[in-house]
């Protein structure tokens, strides 16, 4: 470098934190060095944005959170109750799992329109310290639900979604997870119920049949 020269000394900075490995004051003219510090600098950024982007896309720990694709209503311990299935793809369980069925539906007005209205479920639980391998969230058809008295055609007639959600901690990287699955009025069965996908071993431990996860069957008249 030239004695007292800034200029050589910044370039050569620059060159020794992007370890270009010039090994000697090269290049050699001042066009050449702002060309390659622009260069350098630019390359540093991008490396930058790159790594930050891929980590923060395989770092993001998923859901695995797989939902029934039908909804059911049936009797349920002699309750008319609306069942959905849920079932946790992960080989360990999500703690501190929130769920939430959200039930929207066209309701007429007194001017003589109609208005999209949004419910809550109350669901029999909707919290839980783990979410085990699969599980039925329940909401229970009473008087006080949106519900009460429904029927096939109504349904159609107000253009049922409903809207479910699970919220939950994944315990090797302390992230939150959530993920969602809508449904229609067409995937609404009445008078069905689940399969038992829990099969007992004889040992005190319990096999999970995720093959029958979505599969229903018609509940026998008492």
């Amino acid at each position: 470098m030239r004695d007292g020269s800034f200029l050589d000394a910044f370039f050569f900075s620059v060159q020794t934190i992007a370890t270009v490995g010039y090994g000697n004051m090269s290049p050699n003219n001042l066009y050449a060095n702002i060309l390659t510090t622009i260069e350098i600098m630019t390359g540093i950024f991008l490396v930058a944005v790159m790594a930050g982007l891929i980590f923060v896309r395989f770092s993001r720990p998923m859901a695995h959170i797989v939902f029934s694709r039908s909804v059911v209503i049936a009797p349920l311990n002699g309750r008319t109750t609306l069942m959905l299935r849920v079932g946790n793809l992960h080989q360990r369980s999500m703690v501190e799992a929130e769920f939430r069925i959200f039930f929207n539906r066209d309701e007429p007005l007194v001017e003589g329109d109609t208005f999209r209205y949004f419910y809550n479920l109350k669901l029999q639980f909707d919290r839980m310290p783990t979410f085990p391998a699969a599980l039925t969230l329940r909401h229970v058809i009473d008087e006080s639900s949106p519900l009460y008295g429904a029927t096939p055609e109504s349904l159609e007639e107000s253009r049922v979604v409903l809207i479910a959600s699970v919220v939950g901690i994944d315990p090797v990287i302390p992230a939150a997870v959530q993920t969602q699955q809508d449904y229609t009025w067409h995937d609404i069965k009445f008078n069905e119920r689940f399969v038992e996908i829990y099969t007992d071993n004889g040992d005190g431990k319990l096999t999970v049949d995720y093959g029958q996860l979505h599969d229903t069957e018609p509940v026998k008249d008492s």
